[in-house]
């Protein structure tokens, strides 16, 4: 049987619930963002549950990183941080792999084909966040693969638009296929 899911051909069902998964993961990876400056950037830190692999990993990747916190569930370790003074934030999976990580970046910063697509199907919408996930190595992991467009994608955009009290919130890939996400 052949499923459906975010534009995606799923071959099965423990695949569309990874899918599924993902889709979710990224909109609470934008909307943390959003919470954390919400809340002046006053965050719990779970850095006393975070495992001694991952630290290291975190430090030899991010040496430069500033106001670091953590956030630890049964699905990843997340550590939200900046570098530069640009919000970011690394993942981690349950194992303690090094997933990738987000950070805020420009609306230029999408290819121009996407801004057109955007500027026409959302006319009037404002920019409310844009963040970038890169992940950590060449999409090879079947999480990876599930969460980009195509095979060769090593990162993938989400842009949360708004507009008199209504809410976008769309995934864009290098190759400027804009998907929405949500929209309310």
């Amino acid at each position: 049987m052949m499923y459906i899911c975010c534009g995606f051909k799923i071959k099965t069902q423990q695949n569309l619930h990874i899918m599924k998964k993902l889709a979710l993961f990224a909109l609470v990876t934008l909307l943390s963002f959003s919470a954390f400056a919400a809340e002046g950037g006053k965050k719990t830190d779970d850095t006393d549950k975070v495992s001694n692999y991952v630290i290291r990993q975190f430090e030899s990747e991010f040496g430069d990183a500033k106001e670091v916190t953590w956030t630890v569930n049964e699905s990843y370790e997340k550590a939200e941080f900046t570098v530069d003074n640009v919000k970011m934030a690394a993942f981690y999976d349950s194992n303690g792999k090094y997933i990738g990580h987000t950070e805020a970046v420009t609306y230029n910063s999408l290819p121009n084909t996407a801004r057109k697509q955007i500027a026409r199907d959302y006319e009037g919408y404002h920019v409310k966040e844009l963040i970038r996930f890169q992940f950590a190595d060449a999409p090879t992991s079947a999480l990876a693969r599930l969460t980009a467009i195509s095979i060769y994608d090593d990162e993938v955009y989400f842009l949360s638009l708004n507009k008199a009290g209504k809410e976008a919130t769309l995934k864009i890939s290098p190759s400027s296929a804009v998907e929405l996400l949500s929209k309310n």
